[in-house]
């Protein structure tokens, strides 16, 4: 019978393990790839290279002019977070805290965004901002990668602020603090998990958002980087040691970030599946 448990248990570990090199192992082999020369990328695909090619990287970031499209996705990522950041969470709280009429159709309208493609959206969306002349500007690729990442970030915050017991409020009510007060000072440092899930989420998302960026902006110094990628995808040839270079040096800040804030993103993520 112990045997049988001990099978039992060697069975989910197998699975573990086999996940674990499925996800690893292509970031690995990106990695490996952007240090090899382009000869050996093609005798040697699968392994390590002898005599890594650090130049790769430097040769990628000229051509690819990386420095200033990657200040553009820094900008552009950072600005999208201050703006929904606050949205969300004042969303979040009046849809899980307070009462008024509608706030069910409501609540539901935004998760109806989740369920909605990027891609049906595009063509709409870029006929909005050519109306306001938002078009081919950084600010205004914020604001709508910003307004994309509403319905997630609310449903996040929203099962944060159920969770909090309506004590908490009240005694600060009593203590004199106002609503507004009491959100700031109590509900929004608790639910601080849920911020940084939104942080990492979102950001991860509009860091790597390249499908609304292309239609949005034409002019190459204002590109983020995705679209730098693809412009070393080059129609009849690729440099794939420099193309993975590039895809590292794109990667390397979202894995910087979330080896930092993971333990919040974990509990912001298992908080988001079991509350209400």
């Amino acid at each position: 019978k112990r045997f049988s448990q001990d099978k039992i248990r060697i069975v989910p570990a197998i699975v573990l393990v086999f996940m674990f090199i499925v996800s690893v192992y292509p970031i690995l082999w990106m990695f490996a790839g952007s240090l090899k020369t382009t000869n050996e990328f093609y005798t040697n695909i699968w392994g390590f290279s002898l005599k890594p090619q650090f130049s790769n990287y430097l040769s990628a970031w000229k051509a690819g002019t990386l420095g200033m499209k990657f200040l553009n996705s820094i900008f552009v990522t950072s600005l999208s977070l201050a703006i929904l950041i606050p949205v969300n969470s004042f969303a979040a709280y009046a849809i899980a805290r307070q009462r008024f009429a509608g706030k069910t159709v409501i609540y539901m309208i935004l998760l109806s965004g989740i369920m909605i493609p990027a891609g049906v959206l595009g063509i709409p969306t870029f006929t909005v901002a050519l109306h306001f002349g938002i078009n081919n500007t950084r600010t205004g690729l914020a604001v709508i990668l910003a307004a994309q990442s509403i319905a997630m970030g609310v449903f996040i915050m929203r099962s944060f602020f159920i969770s909090l017991p309506t004590s908490l409020e009240e005694a600060a009510m009593i203590d004199g603090c106002s609503p507004f007060g009491s959100f700031l000072r109590i509900i929004l440092p608790l639910a601080k998990a849920g911020v940084v899930t939104q942080v990492i989420f979102n950001g991860l998302t509009n860091w790597n958002e390249y499908f609304m960026t292309s239609i949005m902006i034409s002019t190459p110094d204002r590109q983020t980087l995705p679209l730098s990628i693809a412009n070393f995808v080059g129609r009849h040839n690729v440099d794939y040691p420099q193309l993975f270079a590039v895809l590292s040096i794109v990667t390397l800040p979202v894995i910087i970030v979330y080896l930092f804030s993971q333990k919040a993103f974990i509990e912001g993520v298992s908080a988001g599946s079991v509350k209400g």
